[in-house]
């Protein structure tokens, strides 16, 4: 496959202007943010929908089984579903983000349902880099779930906000290894992408990681709103009442901040790429 990309002659090293990147990264959601909601919201119904169609299917494969068994196998349910969606969706997401940004197309809801035959390369790439960036944080966080339901001693207990530090902190620390590799892969034809990427962000780790993290502040603290709000309200007595707050509208909150923060990340990363590839000829940058 050749490259989409002009070829040009190297760039010197560059320093990423941290706080611009992150600014300029929300300009360029702003600028098509109906359309980036609705691939946010159709995504996210997506998610809930094979939800709970896994766990009609998982409730009758193991109706006799015993408390403990049930609760490990919904939340494996759970985060295989979760985390399916989230690679398939995330990367029709990055795809259409990327190239609105670094192509100058127009997005559109319909491309985050599906992936092109060609771009099957873009979702194994992902896929690594949640195998990288995600994998641990995860089965940490998960575990501590399960083990605190079914009072698990052998298990150290995370409180919600220490799993919730544990996880972006590590995401975030481990983004910069391997994050630049994506667009590599999606633009050009570059035979080890990952090398490459931490190539180009030689120097500039750092500078990635507080931009990841400040672009992330607005996405944070809705998602720590999303979880006071519904410690607040309490329990309920009605069943359905509960299962209309707990799984209909917490799950499409919840997915909704995931896919919010692929969208938020894409376009970081989409701006970081424009000022680090040597193969542009003409570079958008907005505040500059």
């Amino acid at each position: 496959m050749s490259s989409q990309l002009p070829e040009t002659r190297a760039l010197p090293p560059t320093a990423l202007p941290t706080t611009q990147l992150a600014f300029e990264a929300y300009w360029h959601i702003w600028r098509h943010l109906r359309i980036y909601a609705g691939q946010v919201l159709v995504l996210s119904a997506v998610t809930c929908f094979v939800q709970l169609l896994m766990n009609i299917v998982a409730s009758t494969v193991i109706p006799q089984a015993s408390a403990s068994v049930q609760v490990a196998s919904q939340q494996l349910v759970f985060v295989v579903t979760v985390v399916t969606v989230l690679l398939l969706g995330g990367t029709a997401i990055f795809i259409d983000c990327q190239r609105a940004i670094v192509l100058g197309h127009t997005p559109a809801v319909g491309h985050a349902l599906r992936l092109r035959p060609g771009e099957t390369r873009v979702l194994r790439a992902v896929c690594v880099y949640w195998l990288v960036v995600h994998l641990v944080p995860t089965a940490v966080v998960q575990t501590s779930y399960v083990a605190d339901v079914l009072q698990l001693a052998w298990f150290p207990r995370l409180t919600m906000p220490a799993n919730f530090a544990f996880y972006w902190a590590w995401v975030l620390a481990t983004v910069p290894l391997i994050v630049m590799s994506l667009p590599i892969v999606l633009f050009e034809n570059t035979p080890e992408p990952i090398a490459q990427g931490r190539h180009r962000l030689e120097g500039n780790a750092v500078r990635m990681f507080a931009a990841g993290a400040l672009a992330f502040v607005p996405l944070g603290a809705a998602e720590i709103a999303i979880y006071v709000v519904r410690d607040a309200m309490g329990s309920f007595g009605d069943p359905l009442l509960s299962l209309l707050v707990d799984f209909l509208l917490m799950n499409v909150l919840q997915n909704a901040t995931s896919f919010a923060t692929i969208v938020v990340m894409s376009a970081l990363v989409a701006v970081a790429y424009l000022r680090l590839s040597p193969r542009i000829e003409s570079v958008y940058r907005v505040f500059d």
